[in-house]
Order: C-alpha cells, then structure tokens, then sequence
C-alpha cells in the first residue's frame, strides 16, 4: 500500500531550514577522517531535527463575529424604526446610526440620491487634499451677508482685485429642513414647559406654606400647630422632587441644544429661532427660579419662626401640665383642678419673658439700621433725599400695616358677627327645644289622664267581648282539630297510596326479565311520593348504591340464569388459591370439577328449619355451592348470597361479579318491601 505520510516527512525534512553549523558538520561528515572516525560504527548518529508544528486551524471566529454583528445592527436598525424613543436617543447619543436608519429606509432621499451626495462629498473631499490654503466655515462664526450690488456700481477691474486679494467660502446651499428639526423644537419645548411647570410647582408649594402658617398662627390651635410638621415635610418633598426633574429637564434641553451646533439638517434661521426659543425658556427658567427662591426664603424665615413658637408653647404647657395633673390642652374642654392663681403667675412670667426677647430683638433691628444709615454717603442733599424717601417708605408701611390691621380687625367683627348669630341661633333652638319638650310633656300628662279614663271603660268591654270570644274560639279550635285530623288522615292515606303503589312498582321492576333494569323512575316516584319529609323513606333510599341508581339492578331469573354458569366456573377452580397456582393446579381443580358430580340438592334439616346466620366454616366450596343452589332452589336468594360471600380462593373470585349483582338485587328488594310494609303500615294506621 502506498503511504503518503513517509514522503511528506522527506520533503518537509529537505526543507527544513537549517543553522550553517549544521551544513558544516555535515559536509565535513561526508568524509572520512583519518585520526578518529575510522570506524563508521563508532560515529554518534545525527538526531532528526524535530517535525514543524501542524498549521494552526483556521480561525472563522472574525467572520462569525462580523455576522453576528450585521444581525444585531439590522436587529436594532428595525427596532429603532418601529420605536420614536429610540430614535430620538439615537439622535441625540450617536447621529451617524440615526443617518444610517435614515439612509436604509429612505426617509431623507432614495438610493441614488445618496449615491450622488457620497460622490460629490468624496470629490469635495479629493479637492481639499489637493488644496494648499482653504479657509474654515464653520458654523460658529457670524452670519456671513451676501449683499449684490447693481450692475453700474461694479467695475470690470474690481471683481479681479476682490477675487485675487479674498479668498470667499463658498457657502454649501442650504439644506433642506428635515423632520429632525421639527423633533427638536418639539423637544425644547416639551423640556422648557416641564422645567417651568416643576419650579412654579415649588413656588406654588412654598405659596401655600406660607398662608397656611400664617393662617395657622392667626387661628391657632394645638393640633394645627403639630400638624406643620407634616407639612414642612411634604412641602421639602415636593420641592425636592420638582428641583430634581427641572434639572434633569434642562440638562436635557442643552443637549438638544447642543445638538444644533452638531450639523443638524436645517436652514440657519431655523437653527437660530430654535436658539432663541431656548434662550427665551432659559430667561423664564431665571425668572421662575428667582420666585421660587423669594417664597422659599420666606418659608425658611417661616419655619424657623412658628417652630420656636412651638417650642415655647410645648414648654408652656408641659409646665402648666406638671402643675395641674389633670389638665390636658389636648381636650377639647381642658378642666383645670387648682389654684387658678399659679397658673395666671406663670402665665405672666412667660409673657414677661417673650416682651423682654422681643423687646431685644426690635432694639436689635434698630442697631442695625442705624450702622446701615452710618454706611450710607454722607452730605446735607443726599441724607435730605433720604430722609424723605425713609419717610415715604415708613408712610406707605404704615398704610400697608394700618389697611392689614383694618383687614384683620374687619374680618374679626365679621368671624364675632358670625359666631355670635350662630350662637344665638343654637340658644334660641335650644329655647325652643325646651318650650316643644315642656309642651310635650304636658300633653301626655293631659293624654295620660284622658287615656286612664277611656282604658277603664274599654277595659270593661274588652272583658265581656274577651269572654264571648274565648267561648267562640273554643268551639272553632274543636272544630278546626276534627277538620285537620280529617286532612291529615286523608292526605296520609293518599300518600300511603302512592307511596304503595311506587314501592309496588319498584319491587316488580325486579322481577322483570331484561338482563338490567334501570329503577330511576321509581326511585324519583318513592321519593316524590313521600314529600321529602318521611325519615324511613329518605333512609331507604339512601341506602341504594349510586352505582345501582345509574347502571340498573339485574333481576331474579337473570341471577337465576346466571348460578349454574356461575357454580360451574367455581366447580371448576376450587382447587386454585385466590393468588393463583401453576398449571398443573389449573388442570387438576379442571379435572375435579369435570369428574366429580354434586351430591343430591339437600341440606341438613336443621339448617332448613333454621337457618344459620353465617354459614359454618368446615364447609367446603362444594358444601357452600350444594347450599347456595338448594336455597335458589327454594326461592331464597338471601342465603344463597350468604354461602356465596363465604367462598374462597379462585372461586370466590369467579362468583365475585353474580355476588354483586346479587347483593345489590337483594338491596333494591329489601327496600322495596320496606317501603310497601310502610306504606301499609300508613294506610291502616289512618283508616
């Protein structure tokens, strides 16, 4: 057989490049030597340089991955088509993947339009590079104006000084407005209204602090007053969380801005009203948050103010709740049980404490106005100029003050004038109410009176009408007794009828001849005869299997038909355990029941004169057999089922299926019977 392997390790051992050492040793090897190789055997062999390595397998991992790739970007292409989120993303995080979309699907130009726009762009691009000295246009310088002049005020020579002293830019024509700046003013927008929206959120949060603390330190109450709290916390909440999205907004909104100076396709002027619509929500944005900055000051002012007001009246009052055990402000009627007098001192010390601090903080305010007056320019005009301005302002203060004073003193009367109609109101409902009660009550004492002498007279009446009454209901209850015991004798002697006659009709379906009779129809006639309400009945017929009630109930002459088929299969396998035997077994209990012959239908006279309860238990499958027939014989399928259940082994198995039909035939009877021994039982106890 050929072999290629051998050959390619030569030709790969003649290529094998070697160190000139080698060749030299092996060129002076070629020789032999006359001082120590003299004898070829004595020479050490060459070692075979070892075989080059196996070529590396080739590596698809790059084409797999590029594949891999290509699906993933054709994946996101069409989910980003189907997706504005995305898209609007794409726009704003990596334009190009938005160009190439753009391109794929044709929404900007078809095919070969941007075949055109590459190659004028890749012309434009060869141009630049063969350009020595180009001017930059850019975006981000000014609008460049270009103004023509008429035909008389241009001379010939002067268009070639310009074109030889100026290099121009020649501006690239406008680009056709594209949906993607629609996009973004519709995005600037979106994000401006968001932003001012979320600040006039805090300021409208700080506006309604505000009045409820005042609201709450002109009405005060304790439970107003802790339930600040809880809105100083959601009034930081909320502004916390409209602070946070205005700025997520505007970082936002500068990066659609910041993506006009990135080469959207628009127009100049487009790009320039859409800076300006930004510049525009930026100078509102300033507005909104100065306003918001106002009010939340003076919710800051605020809160510092009615929580040193809470503090002094907690001191306040876990004072005076020290000093009387059973006061408690928390009441809505506090009960003071003491000496009234401490609670007037300490009353006093407190309001004397607060005079004293306020006192200190007005000549505070005062030292610090007069240091500002001492920091003002000085001179005769100017402090007369002042002072009048001071004067002016102090004036116009004081009206603000004496009109708030005449508001708040207005709606004081108006709140007295109110609760004062209320109260009056409740005390004349009150009068009322007492005037109606004392009315009332003098008219039952009136009707008390007038009613004791109608009950007298009445009452005497009612004796003698009483009396002819009673005598008259004696009779109609004798009367209505005889009239019921006739019904019920009636009724109970028809349903005894009925009851008979479906009892009758259910004993005779099991002496019919079919191989199952279905007792479904008797069973409902039993049941509805009996109304529901007689116990035996309902008893009985509980006592009927449902698989009876659904399959039917075989008959005596089938069960009688089916006993000799049966002793004889059970004949046959008497020998056999019920767990089975071998073959041998089988053949043998065959043989027994086939040779031997049944003795002469007859029992003992005993157990016909009396028949026992359980059959004996010396007796063998033939003896129970031999016993069972005699009883069918004799009509008495009872004990023919009772020396049937008695059998063992195989043959207890092989009669199992007539012992059922049997068993459930014998159930069907007995309640049958029952049912016409009641039922007779009814008629002759209402006769």
């Amino acid at each position: 057989m050929f072999r290629a392997t051998s050959y390619i390790l030569t030709v790969r051992t003649l290529f094998y490049r070697r160190h000139p050492s080698d060749f030299q040793i092996a060129s002076i090897s070629r020789f032999p030597t006359s001082f120590k190789y003299k004898n070829p055997r004595e020479r050490e062999p060459c070692v075979l340089p070892p075989p080059p390595p196996p070529p590396p397998p080739k590596d698809d991992s790059l084409l797999w991955g590029t594949v891999a790739l290509l699906f993933l970007a054709g994946g996101l292409v069409v989910y980003a088509k189907g997706s504005p989120e995305i898209r609007d993303w794409l726009t704003i995080n990596a334009p190009w993947f938005d160009d190439i979309i753009a391109v794929l699907f044709q929404e900007n130009m078809t095919y070969g339009e941007f075949a055109i726009t590459c190659i004028e762009d890749t012309k434009k691009f060869l141009a630049s590079l063969t350009t020595e000295e180009k001017p930059k246009c850019t975006i981000d310088g000014k609008p460049i104006n270009y103004d023509v002049p008429n035909e008389d005020e241009v001379k010939p020579g002067d268009e070639e000084d310009e074109d030889e002293d100026e290099l121009v830019c020649e501006p690239a024509p406008p680009p056709v407005a594209r949906q993607a700046i629609c996009d973004i003013d519709k995005c600037i927008c979106d994000y401006g209204e968001t932003v001012l929206n979320n600040l006039n959120t805090a300021r409208d949060a700080c506006i309604c602090y505000n009045s409820l603390v005042e609201e709450t330190m002109q009405k005060f109450s304790f439970s107003g007053m802790k339930a600040l709290r809880n809105s100083m916390a959601e009034r930081k909440k909320l502004i916390e969380v409209s602070l946070a999205n205005a700025e997520c907004n505007t970082d936002k909104l500068d990066e659609m801005v910041r993506y006009l100076d990135c080469g959207v396709q628009a127009t100049k002027e487009q790009i320039e009203n859409s800076k300006a619509v930004n510049k525009d929500f930026h100078d509102r944005f300033k507005v909104a948050y100065m306003e918001y900055q106002w009010e939340n000051d003076r919710s800051i002012v605020l809160d510092a103010q009615w929580q040193i007001v809470e503090e002094v009246v907690d001191q306040y009052t876990a004072e005076n709740e020290g000093l009387f055990p059973g006061l408690k402000y928390s009441d809505k009627k506090p009960v003071i049980n003491g000496d009234i007098d401490v609670l007037l001192y300490n009353s006093y010390k407190y309001i004397h404490q607060l005079n004293g601090e306020l006192k200190d903080a007005a000549e505070g305010l005062t030292e610090r106005i007069n240091r500002a007056f001492e920091t003002l320019p000085k001179g005769e005009l100017v402090e007369k100029d002042r002072q009048c301005a001071l004067e002016a302002a102090i004036k116009r203060r004081r009206g603000e003050v004496d009109g708030e004073f005449k508001k708040r003193e207005d709606d004081l009367k108006a709140d007295n004038e109110r609760e004062l109609k209320r109260l009056s109101k409740n005390q004349m409902d009150k009068h009322e109410d007492s005037l109606n009660a004392r009315l009332e009550q003098m008219e039952q004492e009136i009707a008390a009176k007038f009613d004791g002498m109608v009950e007298d007279k009445v009452n005497a009446e009612k004796r003698m009408f009483t009396a002819q009454l009673d005598d008259m209901a004696l009779k109609l209850n004798k009367l209505e007794q005889k009239l019921n015991a006739r019904l019920k004798a009636e009724k109970e002697s028809r349903r005894s009828q009925e009851l008979w006659t479906a009892g009758a009709s259910l004993l005779e379906a099991t002496k019919k001849g079919d191989p199952l009779v279905k007792i479904n129809k008797e069973l409902t006639a039993i049941e509805k005869a009996s109304g529901g309400k007689d116990k035996l009945v309902t008893t009985v017929l509980k006592s009927i299997s449902t698989a009876v009630k659904e399959r039917g109930v075989v008959p005596e002459r089938v069960l009688r038909d089916g006993f000799a088929s049966m002793e004889k299969v059970a004949r046959s396998v008497a020998l056999i355990e019920q767990d089975g035997a071998r073959m041998p077994v089988y053949v043998l209990s065959w043989l027994q029941g086939l040779l031997l012959f049944m003795k002469v239908s007859g029992i003992p006279q005993h157990e016909f004169e009396k028949p026992p309860e359980e059959p004996p238990k010396h007796l063998d499958t033939f003896d129970l057999l031999q016993r069972a027939k005699f009883w069918m014989d004799q009509g008495n399928l009872a004990n023919a089922v009772r020396h049937i259940s008695s059998l063992q082994g195989a043959s207890k198995a092989a009669a199992q299926k007539w012992f059922e039909a049997a068993t459930e035939h014998l159930e069907v009877r007995q309640a049958a019977e029952a049912i016409l021994a009641h039922a007779a039982a009814m008629g002759l106890k209402y006769i």
